[in-house]
């Protein structure tokens, strides 16, 4: 764990949390989902070489692009093989980001060379493509709270603005985003940042809270707390546990294990006022990256016992 100023860091931390997600929990919820969007064609395309700065972050994972994609608000930077590239298609202000075993499935606001309607609804694509696939509710909502599984691609989301196809409140989908159902989300407290699934348990699925992080085993019907109180974030998924931040009066990284239910500490990089905002882990190697709320990331493949900074404050190294 890494002790800071307790004030300072908290009220930080929640003030950014609270621009990123910008939600609370809100009531009911329906069915299907339909959107149009002009296609640019699936043609694979060649990652570029990136240089300078990443800003405003929502999101990290490990996609197609074969090394960690983290999604910002200029589009999709990638460190891979020790360099930092960034896909010169999806040069798009990304609210919402998941990263899946095929691509990933992703929410937010076009960009600037952009022909998608704002808000760009729920998106499916590929870093290594030039196309997004809408998977509904384009030009009409912008999902902040966004969860999908790294192999079965559940997902779980919430609207928290009712549009013509889908009404507030949480929902899941088990079809690929084809039809929505509610979901009760009984036991979660208002103010969350991030939701997260099971990669191959489409039952199984985590919130990030300012109280904790809670665990449904019901598809989201009901929810539990299983970490101490404080601001949760860092929520990620492998097939025998969740990784996840937490800010007390100490920055910690946690790994709980869901079948014995126990914690362990992760040791965290000696990165002074800060904490973890995002973390990802290689579906393949024992390899972490975690994203923090000053804007720096790291990489280990030691469970923490030692870490490479790749992204120092924005800057890429």
């Amino acid at each position: 764990m890494k002790h800071i100023k307790t004030t300072l860091a908290i009220s930080g931390l929640a003030l950014f949390l609270a621009a990123c997600s910008g939600e609370t929990t809100v009531e009911n919820g329906s069915e299907s989902t339909e959107g149009t969007q002009k296609s640019t064609g699936t043609e694979e395309v060649e990652l570029e070489e990136f240089t300078g700065t990443i800003e405003h972050v929502h999101g990290i994972g490990y996609t197609d692009a074969g090394g960690v994609t983290f999604a910002s608000h200029s589009g999709l930077k990638v460190y891979t093989e020790d360099k930092w590239m960034e896909s010169p298609h999806h040069k798009n202000d990304y609210m919402g980001f998941n990263a899946t075993e095929e691509g990933m499935y992703v929410s937010g606001h076009p960009g600037e060379s952009s022909d998608l309607p704002n808000p760009i609804g729920l998106q499916k694509g590929k870093v290594g493509e030039s196309d997004l696939n809408p998977l509904g509710f384009v030009g009409e909502s912008d999902f902040h709270l966004l969860g999908v599984g790294y192999e079965n691609e559940a997902i779980y989301l919430l609207n928290s603005r009712p549009d013509d196809n889908l009404e507030t409140g949480f929902h899941r989908s088990f079809d690929g985003g084809e039809t929505f159902e509610v979901m009760a989300a009984e036991g979660l407290p208002e103010k969350l940042f991030q939701l997260a699934v099971h990669p191959t348990d489409e039952q199984t699925v985590a919130a990030a809270a300012e109280s904790g992080v809670f665990l449904s085993a019901d598809a989201g019907e009901t929810f539990e707390r299983i970490s101490e109180e404080g601001q949760a974030s860092g929520l990620t998924f492998t097939e025998n546990r969740l990784y996840f931040g937490l800010l007390q009066n100490e920055a910690s990284f946690r790994s709980y294990d869901l079948e014995s239910e126990t914690t362990s500490d992760i040791p965290l990089p000696d990165f002074g006022q800060d904490a973890v905002l995002y973390s990802a882990v290689h579906p393949d190697k024992e390899e972490i990256t975690i994203f923090t709320m000053n804007g720096s990331s790291y990489i280990t493949e030691k469970e923490g016992e030692s870490w490479e900074r790749i992204l120092n404050s924005g800057t890429v190294k």
